[in-house]
């Protein structure tokens, strides 16, 4: 395999950390940061890289050649251990689902509860054996090893707790839970979280700490020290204000509590755009997905101005022309209020010039968008 020190520059990787933090604390930039997700699979299906732990070696270190050779800019090097989104719900012994497409993400093969009473005979799993857990530590502690400590690694995607509980529990119970029998969900939720943080520590333990991590979850983009934090809560999208207050965010906040800052994943849309900020202890923002975003611009520009951050991902299948369109539709939508930080999503049908080209044009905006950015006077953390 090629060298992944053959075009490595240190003092840019720093520079483009020094600009994010600048950015998480709403400091003047000269531009917004750019970051391109170069997400190849070197000829392989998404099953036969999921079911090799080389093949996902691999294939991290493909991309990571591949972004250090060809992204001018902004990009800090990380490694992804991914084996799907539903480690959790693996960890209660819920089989896994592979469709007839070995490129389509694996699933939950059925929920494992339809009777809400089954909840109190659940036992609690071992963070470091049951389930797709043994898989994620093993393969991080196979890349904390093999990869340069410049090379950041990702947390696992263990969701939140109300995304466990969708994956544990048949749909329509779920909701109807909340109303008509709200205590078993609380004592669900509550196992969940506890669950989750042993899984974190865990994890965090198996990477070689918490400073070789972007998050302690899946966000690829690196975060400041002091902003590790990261939930997925995207059953928050179909759920009401107070129902958020009542069945999110107090478990979504033991989590930040022992992670403080940092972002909440939802792709979209944000009928709680006005909630995500103020968890306690605060956090910084979201990550989400730019066309379930859309309709929320205005909600997310009255509830961030001036102190959130939006992490947008270009995931859909988008052209470069769609991608640079989106990112200044962004601006135009969000300054000089919201910073809206852009992550175009490529594969290898992208040629290097083409991503390089996508690149410098997303720059472009950036630039533009920093000038048009409300600064915070004498900056300050967010």
């Amino acid at each position: 395999m090629p060298s992944l020190t053959a075009h490595l520059d240190l003092e840019r990787i720093e520079t483009a950390k020094q600009r994010l933090r600048d950015v998480w604390a709403y400091q003047r930039v000269d531009q917004i940061p750019v970051f391109v997700r170069i997400s190849g699979k070197i000829g392989h299906t998404r099953r036969e890289i999921i079911e090799s732990d080389e093949l996902q070696y691999q294939m991290n270190y493909s991309n990571l050649e591949r972004s250090l050779r060809i992204l001018p800019g902004d990009y800090i090097p990380y490694a992804r251990v991914w084996f799907g989104y539903m480690t959790i719900a693996s960890m209660f012994g819920i089989p896994i689902h592979w469709s007839a497409d070995p490129n389509q993400p694996p699933g939950v093969a059925h929920p494992l509860i339809t009777d809400l009473e089954a909840i109190y005979q659940l036992k609690m799993p071992n963070c470091q054996r049951d389930g797709l857990m043994q898989d994620n530590l093993r393969l991080q502690r196979l890349f904390a090893k093999r990869f340069p400590r410049w090379v950041y690694l990702t947390g696992f995607d263990l969701g939140g707790p109300l995304n466990s509980c969708r994956d544990l529990i048949e749909g329509t119970t779920l909701y109807t839970a909340m109303i008509e029998q709200p205590e078993a969900l609380h004592y669900l939720l509550d196992k969940l979280t506890d669950l989750q943080i042993a899984c974190y520590e865990v994890g965090i333990d198996a990477a070689g700490g918490l400073e070789r991590m972007t998050h302690v979850d899946m966000g690829q983009i690196w975060a400041p020290m002091d902003h590790k934090g990261f939930v997925s809560d995207d059953v928050c999208a179909t759920i009401s204000p107070a129902m958020f207050d009542k069945f999110s965010k107090p478990y979504n906040n033991r989590i930040f509590a022992r992670w403080p800052g940092g972002l909440l994943h939802n792709c979209g849309p944000h009928p709680v755009a006005d909630r995500y900020l103020n968890h306690t202890p605060p956090i910084n923002g979201i990550n989400c997905s730019f066309r379930h975003t859309l309709v929320s611009l205005p909600a997310l520009r009255n509830a961030f101005a001036g102190r959130g951050l939006i992490q947008v991902m270009f995931d859909n299948g988008e052209t470069a022309e769609e991608m640079v369109a989106g990112f200044r539709h962004l601006m135009e939508e969000l300054a000089p209020d919201v910073i809206a930080l852009p992550m175009p999503q490529v594969d290898d049908s992208w040629s290097d010039a083409e991503i390089t080209e996508l690149y410098y044009a997303m720059r472009e905006v950036a630039v533009e968008y920093a000038a048009n950015i409300r600064w915070r006077k004498g900056g300050g953390r967010i």
